[in-house]
């Protein structure tokens, strides 16, 4: 029985390298015409769909203060432009969110396909919004939408403004939804792991949420940074099991971070994860 089990798990692993091969290929060719196309109708379909969602949602709100018809839509929205640009989400360890609980999700960051990713596997589990640079939330359309459903911009070029970003973060996660950190910062351009910061942690310590590692493979190869145009492929995503709360003190904080990062680092092929170590604040 043991030598069908490692057989199994070695033809799982083969499979996903070869996954992973094809994936990177296809980041370094250069964009055909068709993808092009397929990712212009994905940005059409993502703003068609915010001027729809914007009036439903006004005209919801006094009968639907959770922003449930919000929450249905928008993994639709997912959904629809991923299909657009032919990329399929596979998700493992679902069954590790609590349905109601609020979270603290903090994810690495390849693509700007992540978001989507991330909707369709985990929204309809644990309602979520993002936190995101301040800069998004000036584009017409998608900004207004992401400042009316409770999405929370974040200034990183200024401390204090920071700070009371992660504040607004926080109240979201005690009385609202989970709320999603890429702790990493910024994308790398060839989608490795790269150090985490500790905004994510200090929030979770501060509304008492369990903190919770995701893991999104694929998306980096399919439209690395700097790329306009999506590959179409699979994208992965690995939710593991959440970690208790941390503690206040900056040595919790790290301990807290590192073991989120090792967990994130797990589900990532090795070209990705080595050679970068955790972060610090």
């Amino acid at each position: 029985m043991r030598p069908l089990v490692q057989r199994d798990a070695r033809d799982e692993r083969n499979a996903r390298e070869e996954r992973d091969a094809r994936g990177a290929s296809a980041a370094t060719a250069r964009a055909g015409p068709v993808e092009v196309v397929r990712t212009a109708l994905a940005h059409i379909w993502a703003m068609l769909f915010l001027v729809v969602l914007l009036p439903v949602g006004l005209l919801c709100f006094p009968f639907d203060p959770r922003q449930r018809m919000h929450d249905r839509l928008s993994v639709v929205w997912a959904r629809g432009a991923l299909w657009l640009v032919g990329v399929r989400v596979e998700a493992e360890g679902v069954q590790h969110v609590r349905p109601g609980e609020r979270y603290v999700i903090a994810a690495n960051h390849q693509s700007t396909l992540d978001i989507l990713a991330l909707l369709v596997v985990l929204q309809g589990r644990t309602p979520m919004r993002f936190l995101a640079k301040r800069a998004l939330f000036r584009v017409p359309v998608l900004g207004w939408g992401m400042r009316l459903y409770g999405h929370t911009p974040v200034d990183r070029r200024r401390a204090r403004g920071a700070i009371a970003d992660l504040g607004e973060a926080r109240r979201n996660v005690m009385q609202r939804w989970s709320t999603v950190f890429f702790p990493e910062g910024t994308r790398s351009a060839a989608g490795r792991l790269l150090p985490f910061r500790l905004g994510a942690f200090r929030t979770a310590s501060a509304a008492g949420a369990r903190v919770l590692p995701v893991t999104v493979d694929g998306a980096g190869a399919l439209q690395p940074k700097g790329r306009y145009a999506a590959a179409p492929g699979v994208i992965r995503v690995v939710v593991h099991p959440p970690l208790a709360p941390p503690g206040a003190s900056l040595e919790e904080l790290r301990a807290s971070m590192e073991a989120c990062r090792a967990a994130v680092a797990s589900a990532l092929p090795e070209r990705l994860r080595e050679g970068a170590e955790p972060g610090s604040a």
